[in-house]
């Protein structure tokens, strides 16, 4: 086949189509990236919008990787909120299967300085089962004990060992629920707040 018999032939005519639209379906990809992108800004300005309810100015903490991690795990994010709480995105492990959850806490400053647990919200999961069975009720218990955990020493547990928190039938999950509570307590009390847990 010569060239002038290929340019002519059904074969080079597909290639030419299928250029096209790969050029055409590129640029429009291109396109709607740009318009349709959401800066790190807008997505942090909806979490704290679906979290709290409304729409705040906030602050990104930053703090050193050693500060971030503790017994209970990790803050995987960090903000000051105009009203002067903090919204903490913490990673709680020992889950079901060795698993993680995560969860939004939200701290607000009590009138003698203390943080109290204002809000907790789930976030994401990994590896963990039956996580509809966690309800209102479940999340309730976290702010209902704001003035027991002002004197820094309870913690939430799945046993008695400090304010007893789980869901029956799942309490490996209760127990990765409770630790992303209690990491973002104990960042709260040693680094927030600069005291010892």
């Amino acid at each position: 086949m010569t060239v002038k018999q290929f340019l002519k032939s059904e074969a080079f005519k597909c290639i030419v189509v299928l250029l096209a639209i790969a050029l055409v379906a590129g640029g429009l990809l291109a396109i709607l990236n740009d318009l349709l992108a959401v800066s790190a800004e807008e997505r942090t300005m909806r979490a704290i919008e679906s979290v709290y309810g409304q729409q705040m100015e906030y602050e990104t903490l930053e703090y050193d990787a050693a500060d971030l991690t503790n017994e209970y795990g990790s803050i995987d994010q960090a903000y000051l909120l105009e009203n002067g709480a903090y919204m903490l995105r913490s990673t709680g492990g020992d889950g079901y299967k060795n698993g993680t959850v995560t969860m939004w806490v939200i701290l607000s400053p009590a009138d003698d300085g203390s943080l109290g647990i204002y809000k907790v919200v789930m976030q994401e999961y990994a590896k963990q089962t039956l996580m509809a069975q966690f309800g209102e009720s479940f999340y309730a218990v976290y702010t209902a004990h704001n003035s027991e955990l002002a004197d820094g020493e309870i913690w939430f547990s799945v046993d008695a060992s400090g304010i007893q928190n789980t869901q029956a039938g799942a309490t490996m999950s209760s127990r990765a629920i409770n630790n992303a509570v209690n990491c973002a307590l104990y960042f709260a009390r040693n680094v927030l707040q600069g005291g010892e847990a």
